[in-house]
């Protein structure tokens, strides 16, 4: 099963409840007359252990709370573990190792009729377990490599190599794109970085561009692709891309003077900063530096623009979320694509 399955619709004949990945911290029920159709599985994963695939009776996914869940029987498949139902509670054993799962602390459904998929079956077990904590209690180390809807295990005298997956096939835009946009509404951009939890994004047209002024976006690009913005850190486009000269390899291409627009060393990296920019607005991150072309530009909406210049105009902005970002930039076909991703 080496295929994203998603929002595979599971029916409920009666409410259940979802519990948070830590045990102890329990999720609000599901009223069954506030969701009368519920999707559980946000994306069906494979296992891995010690290099090799797993074989899995039921099917183990990443659930809406971003949780990796693997099915009772399976863990008892996949980690040799012995599991006593006592009351409520889950006993774990494994040699000398011996917890609990507490209620709360895993995923119950209930008796529940799985949507029927001609292309696909999907066989669920009643009982969830969160794997990570399952596999760090039993001494595995565990990853996630989600470009392959992978669960990567090693037992602690496993000294082999991962398993090796086949790159992605690069996506293929659609023809009739508009000349901006954001990520939301063009979802295959996304596909660029398959591995990335991306939360927002945004992209602008080069179709007619000048070669030097995308030579300098691209440049750009390349300067701000792999930007990490911790926690409470204040971003600046001048400071992380640098001073656009010729000795740093930027060419001339046409810039906005005044009213005017005449040639310039670094012309076209303002299309690079109005796309990050979006992408920050995109990404519901606070703007703390902005400043707005004297002339209008065609490759964003207006009053969505952002004109830097060495110096004197930068674009600015806050990480307010509790982890770090990274900023994705690249140019891809005729398009400029930036992206801000969560590194939790």
């Amino acid at each position: 099963m080496k295929r994203v399955i998603s929002y595979i619709l599971i029916v409920l004949g009666f409410s259940f409840t979802l519990f948070n990945s830590t045990p102890g911290a329990r999720a609000e029920a599901i009223a069954p007359e506030e969701t009368p159709v519920t999707s559980v599985i946000l994306r069906s994963i494979d296992i891995y252990l010690d290099g090799e695939e797993a074989p899995l009776n039921y099917a183990a996914f990443i659930d809406t709370w971003e949780r990796a869940v693997i099915s009772l029987n399976d863990c008892s498949l996949v980690f040799g573990t012995q599991i006593e139902i006592i009351d409520a509670r889950l006993l774990l054993r494994k040699g000398s190792i011996e917890f609990l799962l507490e209620e709360g602390e895993y995923l119950h459904l209930p008796p529940a009729r799985v949507d029927e998929n001609p292309e696909s079956t999907v066989k669920l077990d009643e009982f969830y377990l969160p794997m990570r904590f399952v596999a760090e209690q039993l001494g595995y180390t565990i990853s996630y490599n989600s470009r392959a809807g992978a669960i990567i295990l090693r037992s602690s005298d496993y000294q082999g190599p991962d398993p090796q997956f086949a790159p992605p096939a690069p996506p293929q835009l659609p023809a009739n794109l508009p000349r901006w946009g954001s990520l939301a509404e063009a979802p295959v951009m996304a596909e660029l970085w398959p591995a990335e939890d991306i939360i927002g994004g945004y992209y602008t047209s080069i179709a007619g561009s000048p070669a030097s002024r995308n030579h300098n976006i691209n440049l750009s690009c390349s300067k701000l692709n792999g930007a990490i913005v911790k926690s409470g850190e204040v971003f600046s486009f001048n400071h992380t891309v640098g001073q656009r000269t010729a000795a740093g390899g930027y060419q001339t291409a046409g810039v906005i003077v005044g009213k005017r627009l005449v040639p310039g060393i670094g012309g076209g990296v303002c299309q690079t900063s109005s796309t990050l920019y979006n992408s920050v607005l995109e990404s519901g991150l606070p703007v703390l530096e902005r400043h707005a072309h004297n002339l209008r530009v065609g490759y964003v909406p207006a009053n969505r623009d952002a004109t830097v210049s060495w110096g004197t105009a930068d674009m600015k902005f806050r990480n307010n979320n509790p982890y770090s970002l990274k900023i994705l930039a690249q140019v891809y076909g005729n398009y400029v694509i930036f992206a801000i991703a969560a590194i939790r």
